[in-house]
């Protein structure tokens, strides 16, 4: 093997020697300060979502709070019927009932089911009182038959 290293000044030799590996730990060095740079964005872009959704379910425990402290808006036919309506459900059954200190709603839904969880969570966005009773799912052919009652009361406290 040929190797005029040795046959080199000594001045060459050192330079060759420490300026090589200090270039390629150098150049080492920077790829990986690069990479913890993107990670760091990474982990605040992280971090900030989830602040935001931190926030976000603050809000809805504050709404909720307040909406527990403040009285619930009780349910009226034409408002049932309209959200009935939007959600894409048909009504094929609505029996009243009342005495002295409360009515009940003996209600027949078709439709979906999914249908039928985003009418729920409709009426519960706009806290509107629901006391669910006798709740049943029978399923049809193309549909599902959602059978329940809402009890009504005239004093929500």
């Amino acid at each position: 093997m040929n190797n005029d290293f040795f046959y080199r000044p000594i001045w060459q030799q050192y330079l060759i020697s420490f300026l090589l590996p200090s270039i390629v730990f150098f150049i080492c060095y920077q790829f990986f300060i690069q990479e913890l740079k993107q990670q760091t964005e990474m982990q605040i872009t992280i971090y900030e979502e989830k602040k935001t959704t931190i926030k976000l379910l603050q809000s809805k425990i504050e709404r909720y709070q307040s909406a527990k402290n403040s009285s619930l808006t009780l349910l009226t036919e034409l408002e049932f019927a309209k959200a009935i309506k939007r959600n894409q459900l048909h009504l094929t059954s609505f029996k009243y009932e009342k005495n002295e200190s409360s009515s009940y709603w003996h209600i027949e839904l078709q439709g979906q089911f999914i249908n039928f969880m985003q009418f729920i969570s409709e009426l519960n966005d706009n806290f509107y009182y629901l006391d669910f009773q006798n709740f049943i799912i029978d399923k049809q052919d193309t549909y599902l038959l959602i059978k329940f009652s809402i009890l009504i009361k005239r004093d929500i406290k």
